[in-house]
């Protein structure tokens, strides 16, 4: 049970406790009074009730309290969970800067846009959080493709070999992913022979933002 609900459970049962406690006096004080109840056994037993009421009255109002104070550090932690999802989406979209550790791969030979964007999807898969490409961030809606020269473009921009991709992410698993035997690299050097690839594990990389945001034409925020 949520601790919301438990309090509130809590203090009805406190309520319907006092409530049984304030007629049950009331009757016993009723039963007294015309027997042998004398002023001051009256006195005592209305001190007595009041003394109950008001720790009862006193634990409602902690409970109140623990209550309010919940809800207060609910609403902190789900402001504090829409910044850090807002900063993820900011990195995912080349928005800010960002820096860490990292691996360098230098690819140098005759690679295709479609062998390019298997290399982005190989340094993913291996956890990088941040990519460059020949100094062009990489982010969600980023495209490789060739115009019809047959010039690579990254993002409408033209790009040459050789290319030069920057991964943030652990240095060991990143390398590895990339040089694994049967891996994407191996199969790209038994195709392109004189392909060459080199791999520098670097402790921090600082990467830009990325250069031109495109802007949204159609869809727009939901008010």
């Amino acid at each position: 049970m949520r601790r919301g609900g438990f309090s509130l459970v809590l203090m009805t049962v406190l309520m319907f406790v006092l409530g049984i406690m304030i007629v049950a006096q009331f009757r016993a004080a009723g039963r007294l009074r015309p027997v042998s109840a004398t002023g001051d056994e009256q006195a005592i037993l209305l001190s007595a009730l009041a003394d109950a009421n008001s720790r009862l009255r006193a634990e409602v109002a902690s409970l109140t309290a623990q209550e309010a104070e919940h809800e207060r550090d609910k609403g902190t932690a789900g402001l504090e969970e829409l910044v850090a999802e807002l900063n993820r989406v900011r990195v995912l979209n080349g928005m800010v800067e960002v820096s860490g550790p990292g691996v360098e791969l230098l690819l140098d030979g005759p690679l295709n846009a479609l062998d390019l964007q298997d290399v982005v999807n190989e340094l993913r898969n291996a956890g990088a959080e941040a990519i460059t490409l020949n100094e062009q961030r990489l982010v969600v809606n980023s495209v490789i493709a060739v115009d019809a020269k047959g010039q690579v473009l990254l993002d409408a921009q033209p790009i040459a070999r050789p290319y030069q991709f920057v991964a943030i992410g652990d240095p060991d698993t990143v390398e590895t992913a990339v040089r694994r035997s049967g891996g994407l690299v191996s199969l790209l050097q038994r195709t392109y022979p004189n392909l060459i690839v080199q791999t520098v594990q670097h402790g921090r990389v600082v990467m830009g933002i990325q250069r031109a945001q495109s802007p949204f034409q159609y869809a727009q925020a939901v008010e």
